[in-house]
């Protein structure tokens, strides 16, 4: 079984969403059927899903100061697969440094990378 994405379609209204016929599914799977025609991709097989993504295109990632103890690790929209283990990692840092009472300007991710917690942060369209 192969797995096939990367198709956007803006539609406007929450409400429409499910009147609103999509041509992702026949797009998708005649892509895969030509690059691997072996593959089971059809239209029939296809599953949309919405993909939650930020104004400017970077995860909400952290604490939401205004409401304590709650945490978001979300907006990654088409990137969800490809980010999601690193800022998994900084929301585990962020909820360990409020339980340790430290307060820390920077994520800290494996091979010495650090990513500004402002950056990332829910707060930041505030």
């Amino acid at each position: 079984m192969a797995r096939f994405a990367g198709f956007g379609e803006l539609v406007g209204y929450r409400e429409k969403t499910k009147d609103v016929p999509s041509h992702a599914p026949k797009v998708l799977g005649r892509y895969a059927k030509a690059l691997f025609p072996e593959s089971d991709a059809t239209e029939e097989h296809a599953l949309q899903c919405f993909r939650p993504m930020s104004p400017d295109d970077i995860p909400l990632v952290g604490n939401v100061g205004s409401i304590p103890g709650l945490y978001l690790h979300t907006g990654h929209g088409t990137l969800g697969w490809t980010l999601c283990l690193a800022t998994a990692e900084c929301v585990a840092q962020a909820i360990s440094d409020d339980l340790a009472g430290r307060e820390d300007d920077m994520y800290k991710l494996p091979g010495s990378i650090e990513i500004q917690r402002a950056k990332l942060s829910p707060d930041r369209f505030l």
